[in-house]
Formats: C-alpha cells, sequence, structure tokens
C-alpha cells in the first residue's frame, strides 16, 4: 500500500502472497483505500506470477529467509525485473553458518533465524542472478525470544537492507 502511494495513480503495484487469506485481507484494503492501480496475485516467491521484464522494482521485507531455495527466489526476481530495473530487500543473514539443530527448530524457522544465510552467501546469490549490488546496510533489529537473541549471539543474525540493480539481460 505504501508503494501504491509512491507510484502515484499512473504507476502500477503488485502484491504477491501464497495465502488465499492474506490477499482477501489485502484487496479488501486497496479497496477501502480507492487503490485502483494495486493488483494482487497469489504464488510463491521462487515462481512469481508475472510476465518476464514486467517491473521496474521488486521489493522484499523478510521473506526471503522463508524460502529454501534462495538462488531460485533471486533468479526469478532478475528475470521480472527491466533491464535497469532495482531489488530493494530487507531481510535476516547470518555471520557464521548455522547448524543443523538451528535450521531444523521450528521456532527459530518462525523466528526468522533458521532459514538465514550467510551474509557473503546471500550476496552472491544475487549476483549469481544477474544484479549487481550497489548498496548493503545493517538494520536495527531485536528478537523477541530468549532462543532466538541466543542464537542471534552466537550466530552473528542480523537484519540487512539491500539495493541491487539488473544490468543486463
Amino acid at each position: 500500500m505504501i508503494s501504491a502511494g509512491l507510484v502515484g495513480p499512473t504507476g502500477r503495484v503488485v502484491g504477491v502472497d501464497i495465502t488465499t487469506e492474506q490477499l482477501t485481507k489485502a484487496r479488501r484494503l486497496a479497496a477501502e483505500a480507492g487503490m485502483e492501480h494495486v493488483e494482487f496475485r497469489q504464488g510463491r516467491i521462487e515462481n512469481l506470477p508475472a510476465d518476464d521484464e514486467s517491473f521496474d522494482c521488486v521489493i522484499s521485507n523478510g521473506v526471503v529467509n522463508l524460502s529454501p531455495d534462495k538462488q531460485r527466489v533471486f533468479a526469478e526476481t532478475a528475470r521480472v525485473l527491466r533491464p535497469g530495473g532495482r531489488l530493494s530487500i530487507a531481510d535476516i543473514v547470518t555471520t557464521r553458518q548455522l547448524t543443523e539443530a538451528i535450521v531444523s527448530n521450528a521456532d527459530l524457522w518462525a523466528s526468522c533465524i533458521g532459514g538465514a544465510t550467510q551474509h557473503d552467501t546471500y550476496r552472491n546469490l544475487i549476483e549469481a542472478a544477474g544484479l549487481t549490488t550497489t548498496a548493503t546496510r545493517v538494520n536495527p533489529y531485536g528478537f523477541l525470544s530468549t532462543q532466538a537473541r541466543n542464537a542471534s549471539e552466537t550466530y552473528g543474525v542480523h537484519s540487512i537492507s539491500v539495493l541491487a540493480t539488473k544490468t543486463h539481460r
């Protein structure tokens, strides 16, 4: 909805979610706000419901770490971006490799830690997809549960924002 205000009435915003409930809520809120240039599509981030090179910008906030196939997520992002298009993303990453005990812990997946990738690997996946990272920033972020805080301290789990551009086809 914030993006809709930024692109103005002549722009177009497409939201993607896998759940019917979230899509229903988003569509209702957009209709109530009179945002006719906002569309919501059901789909997965590993297989975006969009044509090749159909977007100027892809944004994501804390979702990629929930995907087991991050390489596919970034390949899809590159596929739907026009040349010169931008990826603007915030996500959870680590400084150290997570153990199997962390990765297989459902509570830590729900805390967005279990699926976190090492920061360097994350950036390499973005670049391997044909995107060029232009800025990275560490964000202030605190985990609520003691288990998540402990994993964060042990493995250097933190939030980052990344800006990248598609420089070629």
